[in-house]
């Protein structure tokens, strides 16, 4: 069963402008992203994500130290559930499951892993949001 999606607009302050571009390069794959940039060391990104996984959001915005190392500061906006008229927004998955998540990590050794239905583009993904990989 598909999920509530909702959209949520994370703007971070890195501790620098390299580290706010390692972060948006970091994630410019990730299947959750509509927008991500780096703009001096201010790092924006826009996700469409399932509700029940708003908490990860909310991680890096009350530890942004703690959930991107880059990161200083972090403010999250959310939306309700998620009603755009354009662009469509599909989630971005590879050809085939992944073993490291396109940001980089491996969902089992994750520290969030137990918690998380880790990443629909990886073979650890345990999730039901997306009824064509569930």
């Amino acid at each position: 069963m598909k999920q509530k999606t909702v959209c949520g607009l994370l703007i971070g302050k890195a501790k620098s402008a390299e580290g706010a571009e390692k972060l948006a390069r970091a994630f410019e794959n990730c299947p959750y992203v509509a927008f991500i940039g780096a703009f001096d060391d201010q790092f924006v990104a826009a996700y469409f994500i399932p509700e029940k996984h708003l908490w990860w959001l909310e991680s890096i915005r009350d530890k942004p130290e703690e959930a991107m190392r880059s990161l200083k500061s972090a403010t999250l906006l959310v939306t309700d559930e998620v009603n755009i008229t354009y662009p469509e927004f599909e989630i971005r998955l590879p050809q085939e499951k992944l073993e490291v998540a396109p940001c980089g990590v491996v969902c089992k050794e994750c520290s969030l892993f137990e918690r998380c239905s880790g990443c629909p583009a990886t073979i650890y993904y345990k999730g039901d949001d997306f009824a064509e990989n569930g």
